[in-house]
Order: C-alpha cells, then sequence, then structure tokens
C-alpha cells in the first residue's frame, strides 16, 4: 500500500507543479486502497474470506468474475444460479467471484496491483489461470460522481491491467446496468457504455463487449424493476437475465 499511495502522491505533486490538477488527474484510473479499519473493518474481512476462496482451488477456475457488489451477490441473489453454473469445482465453468460490494474502478484497479507494489494482488496467484475473466464495474462511479468520460477511463485502465494480468484469457467488459436515476443514464452510464465496444476493439481479439444495459430496460426505456431489489442491485430475475446473455459467449470460449 505504501508504494501505490507514494505513487499516487508523486503523481499528485507533479501535476500540481504543472499545472490545473483537475484537469489532469482522474480519479477513476488511480489505484487507491479502501478504508478497511474501524467501521470499515468488514471491508478486511471480505477481503480475506474472498482470497481464501481464491486459494481454494485455484487451478480449478476456468472462469474469474472482477466487480462490485453486483458481482458479489451472484453468491446471495442468484437462487441456484451460481452453485449450478459456476460454484462447481468440477463444472467447465467453475468461477472465482472476486466482487467486492462499493467498489469503483480505482478500488479494483489496487486490488489488481500486486502485492510486491503495494496492491491487494488478488491475481499473484499464477496458479489461477482462467480461460475467460468477466469484467463489470463503474457503477459506484456514480457515487461521487465521476464523469462519462472518467469513467471510461477507468475501466479502461483496468481493463488493461487484466489483459496484462492474464494475457491468454478472454475479457469479457459487460455494459454498465441501468441505474434507478434517468439523470445518471443518460449523462454517465450511457455515454460511457458507448465508448466500450471501441475499446475492446482496441485490446484486441481476445476481448469482447457484452451489452447488457437494454436487456434491463422495460417498454420505456427505464430500468425495468423487475429485475433489482433496490435502485442498484438484481434480484434473481436480474441475474438470470445477465447468465443468458453471459452463458453463449462462455461455451463459446470453453466448449
Amino acid at each position: 500500500m505504501t508504494k501505490v499511495m507514494n505513487a499516487i502522491g508523486l503523481l499528485v505533486c507533479g501535476m500540481m507543479v504543472s499545472g490545473d490538477l483537475r484537469a489532469e488527474v482522474n480519479p477513476a484510473a488511480i489505484a487507491v486502497p479502501r478504508e478497511t479499519t474501524g467501521k470499515h473493518k468488514w471491508v478486511a474481512n471480505h477481503y480475506a474470506r474472498m482470497m481464501a476462496l481464491a486459494e481454494r482451488s485455484p487451478q480449478k477456475f476456468k472462469v474469474v468474475f472482477v466487480g462490485d457488489s453486483i458481482t458479489k451477490k451472484w453468491l446471495d441473489e442468484s437462487g441456484s444460479l451460481w452453485a449450478d453454473n459456476y460454484g462447481d469445482v468440477d463444472s467447465p465453468f467453475c468461477a472465482l467471484n472476486l466482487g467486492v460490494p462499493g467498489d469503483r474502478t480505482d478500488h479494483v484497479l489496487y486490488r489488481l496491483t500486486s502485492k510486491a507494489d503495494g496492491g491487494l494482488g488478488n491475481l499473484d496467484n499464477a496458479t489461477i489461470q482462467p480461460k475467460v475473466i468477466v469484467l463489470m464495474i463503474g457503477t459506484n462511479n456514480l457515487f461521487p460522481p465521476h464523469s462519462a468520460e472518467q469513467i471510461s477511463a477507468g475501466i479502461e485502465v483496468v481493463a488493461k491491467r487484466l489483459r496484462e494480468l492474464r494475457p491468454d484469457a478472454t475479457l469479457v467488459i459487460c455494459s454498465i446496468l441501468p441505474s434507478h436515476s434517468p439523470a445518471k443514464n443518460k449523462q454517465q452510464i450511457v455515454p460511457a457504455n458507448e465508448t466500450l465496444p471501441a475499446l475492446a476493439d482496441l485490446l484486441g481479439d481476445k476481448v469482447r463487449f457484452l451489452n447488457l444495459y437494454p436487456a434491463f430496460l422495460n417498454e420505456q426505456g427505464e430500468k425495468d424493476q423487475k429485475f433489482y431489489v433496490d435502485g442498484l442491485h438484481l434480484n434473481e430475475k436480474g441475474y438470470e437475465v445477465w447468465h443468458r446473455q453471459l452463458m453463449p459467449v462462455l461455451k463459446e470460449i470453453l466448449q
């Protein structure tokens, strides 16, 4: 963590000398650790549980899911979908869930930074060699608000880091899902999502874009509440939609 924070400090100092800090620094694209003490100790506890699962059968993982609470809640809100399709170590789709509630792009970037460089080292274990990595991140960058451009750049940095860590895996970049706020959908989510197909093309043949956004809209073009438990998180029906959209991609790659 010290190395990461020192690097951030040097970057910030350099930007302050060179000119307008706000014009130069994108908070969504710089590795930043989460608070893990006091009332935030649960974050550290979740890290520990997540990494314990990662060490359980690392050579068995064919898929790695990377994201925030929407990814993590596959384990809690998807009914039997996770257990039946991704949770069995003998499944052809056996998956490791690296979802952390509350994470933004900058937090995921910190988690993907190696321990040697001061990060959490989520993929430091070289025996974890998935064939597919599923990335969905950006929702928490809406709060406090990052611009669409900042969110897009944050997703790009995370995607590039995943390609660097596991170049042989196919990376599936999922769109950000609709939120409860029409303004956020219009001003942040839709414009950020529109940049992702070009990002996938830029990163090469082993990168796919999976546009989930339309599947979660109602006939009025607004977020369809029947797929959500609240303003942001999916219910079992929502995970069924994600599963139906994702599984053809996984089968094409893994079978």
